[in-house]
């Protein structure tokens, strides 16, 4: 690429988080519980058993993060919906408090010049539907449509982009492995989950196009593409199986209209084969306005460790570039992830990538947890390769880091800060990290010099 990009005017840099990750507030006002508030709330599930009952207190502290966004010179801010405040049963009545608090959310943020970006679904069913089968359950597919009609009602003259669903392979480690919320092992069932969510997006794309909505709408998948450990036809197996089992089970349907039949083979041969009614293929094929990508990294697979535990820390490879997280750094992946859309999948759909950052370590080695070079390098790493798919022709229209705000991160709870603004947990006191600064003088100049090979992260 050219020594310095410059990236379009059009091109949006914005941030990201979720609903149960920052808003706190878990029972304020009218809302229901979700299965991530059961999951924390059950003993050894989460880090440290803390649940993530306050988490940011965005719900109380919305506006300042606002003004926070607005320093920044954010283009674009990514949030998502929780599902039992707008709905505490699931269904049925609406619950006014929460549905006025995404639309003050929504008016705070376009007053402070920035697009709101909505996610419809970010893993916190509500858990009077999980009592009721949850997304294994059929009636999902109703029980998601319902939700999305209202929340277009509300919203859809206001949000120019929404995604139905946030990385939809959660719901096999909710469902299918145990380690997320609802922590249930029936594989069968995660199989089932994930495909009712595919069908249910499709009728939520539905759903938007016959009502009033003025934006766009598409979808998220996270994509970690799967590397061979070595050149053995085991390892290649492994590679295969391992991206069966991840994004190629939502973007085979979504771009291609069909599942792989290899890939349903695998399933049968594994005994979790699922349930594909007639018509579900064509309703999650629907036409949508743009794919949103998810990239953080690679996975390097073998076939002689699990693809069951790829989201936690692989072990190291000879020659790896790690960060102090323990995260292997590859920049490239996010490259790769752009081409194989384009060139796989044959989509010439706009890309967002939707989600893309690192937890530091900072404090947990006495480090000032405000000077974050780590995560500035890796940021402009990936920014690096996405200029490069851009000078290519691939059709990128934006970049939103993960997160605005170090969170409660899962079954990580606290331990993990992925924000590139600090958040103290004793105080909730919001401070910019020194990534906030630089990112905030990136969205500015809109320009990106090609680092040198010393400054890549050893």
């Amino acid at each position: 690429m050219n020594p310095q990009f410059r990236f379009p005017e059009q091109f949006r840099f914005g941030a990201a988080t979720s609903a149960f990750q920052i808003e706190g507030a878990w029972k304020a006002d009218g809302k229901g519980p979700s299965i991530w508030d059961t999951f924390g709330h059950t003993p050894g599930k989460v880090w440290r058993d803390i649940p993530g009952d306050t988490a940011c207190d965005h719900y109380h502290r919305y506006r300042d993060d606002v003004e926070l966004m607005r320093n920044l010179g954010l283009d674009v801010y990514r949030f998502s919906i929780s599902w039992p405040r707008v709905l505490p049963q699931g269904t049925g009545r609406v619950n006014a408090s929460g549905l006025d608090f995404y639309d003050r959310l929504v008016d705070e943020v376009l007053a402070a010049g920035i697009e709101p970006s909505a996610t419809l679904f970010h893993w916190d069913l509500p858990q009077a539907l999980e009592d009721r089968g949850g997304w294994p359950n059929r009636d999902s597919i109703e029980w998601f449509t319902e939700y999305a009609t209202v929340m277009f009602d509300a919203l859809g003259d206001r949000v120019p982009q929404w995604a139905t669903l946030n990385e939809p392979i959660a719901l096999w480690v909710g469902y299918g492995l145990g380690a997320f919320a609802p922590g249930r092992t029936d594989r069968k069932a995660g199989r089932q989950a994930m495909h009712n969510a595919l069908v249910a997006h499709g009728r939520g794309v539905q759903a938007f196009r016959a009502g009033s909505a003025t934006g766009q709408i598409g979808t998220v998948v996270d994509v970690w593409k799967r590397h061979p450990a070595s050149s053995s036809p085991a390892d290649a197996l492994a590679a295969r199986c391992g991206e069966y089992d991840g994004f190629r089970f939502f973007l085979d349907p979504l771009l291609k209209g069909a599942y792989d039949e290899r890939m349903l083979s695998h399933f049968e041969s594994q005994g979790t084969s699922f349930d594909i009614a007639d018509g579900d293929l064509e309703l999650i094929g629907q036409p949508i306005d743009f794919l949103g990508l998810n990239v953080y990294s690679r996975i390097i697979a073998s076939a002689d460790t699990t693809n069951d535990e790829w989201w936690r820390e692989a072990d190291r490879i000879p020659g790896g570039n790690y960060l102090d997280n323990g995260m292997e750094f590859y920049p490239q992946s996010v490259y790769d992830a752009l081409r194989l859309v384009v060139d796989e999948y044959g989509s010439d759909l706009p890309i967002f990538i939707t989600e893309n950052g690192m937890a530091d370590t900072l404090e947990d080695n006495g480090s000032d947890p405000l000077d974050d070079l780590e995560r500035i390098e890796y940021i402009h790493g990936f920014l690096s390769w996405i200029a490069r798919a851009i000078e290519e022709g691939i059709d990128v229209r934006g970049y939103y880091v993960w997160s605005l705000l170090d969170n409660y991160e899962w079954a990580a709870g606290l331990s993990k800060r992925f924000g590139i603004v600090h958040v103290d947990w004793d105080t909730l006191e919001r401070t910019p990290k020194r990534s906030a600064d630089w990112y905030r003088d990136l969205i500015r100049s809109r320009s990106l010099t090609t680092p040198s090979e010393s400054s890549v992260i050893a």
